[in-house]
């Protein structure tokens, strides 16, 4: 029987954290001498709480790279328009990377790449059933018969998978970056092509399986689609590269044994943080969360 890996975006979760408590009617949280830890708070809580709900026996969290990203080099506005966290933030980052670190939990940022380059790495690096946490629609081209996702739909969180992918979209999961190319993403600030909307690419999809399949058979799409395929067809395909996960790159992945649960440990190191911080709830529920 496979082993399950968690594979967190670790990003996503700390800007989830952050924005869950910024903007709510949550007080913020912060140490006597004003160092503000809600972002922290918030990470650890949910990642402890994944670990139990979902009895996984390895964890590995993906960051996204601190400096721009090859995407960038590609497409100069790419994720232009997003809202630049303030700098206690970062500063609450860098400690959860130190507590993550202090912890033994293995987490990993590579230059020039996203947490979900690094996400796509895992899936073909582990011999196991691989289970991911992001809202990030991009991560929905993994989905195989061993890769599923935690996906909140509506209330409710579901397990997207290879069985049920299809009952939430109108494209399989290898067609989620022809179909954002065509319809486009404001999160990444692509624009997609004039005049293609969700119904016209998802028929397109079902018809011709891939954006490259469709060009072949250009002449046989509808006349009005076709025109305005072939006038931005440079920026579709450029869309369609910068929205494929890399994983060809030289990141050194650990041995699956070193991501085993059984690792997390309540350090010396651990404690000294979690005791400057002032978090004595957070350290019992990690302390409670150990397996030994």
């Amino acid at each position: 029987m496979k082993k399950t890996l968690l594979v967190v975006d670790g990003t996503y979760l700390a800007y989830r954290s952050f924005y869950a408590t910024a903007y709510g009617n949550n007080a913020i949280l912060e140490t006597s001498d004003g160092i503000q830890t809600n972002v922290i708070v918030g990470f650890f809580n949910t990642l402890f709480s994944l670990i139990k709900t979902y009895d996984v026996d390895g964890i590995y969290i993906a960051f996204d790279s601190r400096i721009k990203t090859f995407r960038h080099e590609v497409f100069a506005d790419y994720k232009a328009g997003r809202q630049k966290a303030p700098t206690t933030f970062y500063t609450q980052l860098n400690i959860i990377h130190d507590l993550l670190d202090a912890l033994n939990i293995k987490n990993f940022n590579y230059d020039g790449y996203e947490a979900d380059d690094i996400i796509a790495r895992c899936t073909k690096t582990y011999d196991a059933d691989i289970l991911i946490y992001s809202a990030d629609q991009d991560l929905n081209q993994l989905i195989n018969d061993n890769v599923s996702i935690i996906k909140k739909v509506k209330s409710e969180y579901i397990i997207l998978n290879s069985q049920n992918f299809e009952d939430y979209y109108d494209f399989k999961p290898d067609q989620v970056i022809d179909y954002k190319a065509m319809v486009g993403d404001s999160s990444d600030n692509f624009k997609g092509i004039p005049g293609i909307g969700q119904k016209s690419a998802s028929a397109m999809l079902k018809e011709f399986g891939s954006i490259e399949n469709i060009y072949k058979n250009i002449n046989n799409v509808k006349p009005l689609w076709a025109k305005k395929l072939l006038e931005f067809k440079d920026n579709a395909m450029r869309d369609k590269y910068i929205a494929t996960l890399q994983f060809d790159f030289d990141l050194v992945m650990p041995e699956f044994k070193d991501l085993s649960i059984f690792n997390i440990d309540l350090s010396n190191e651990a404690n000294i943080i979690l005791d400057n911080l002032e978090l004595k709830a957070l350290k019992r529920k990690i302390k409670s969360s150990l397996i030994n």
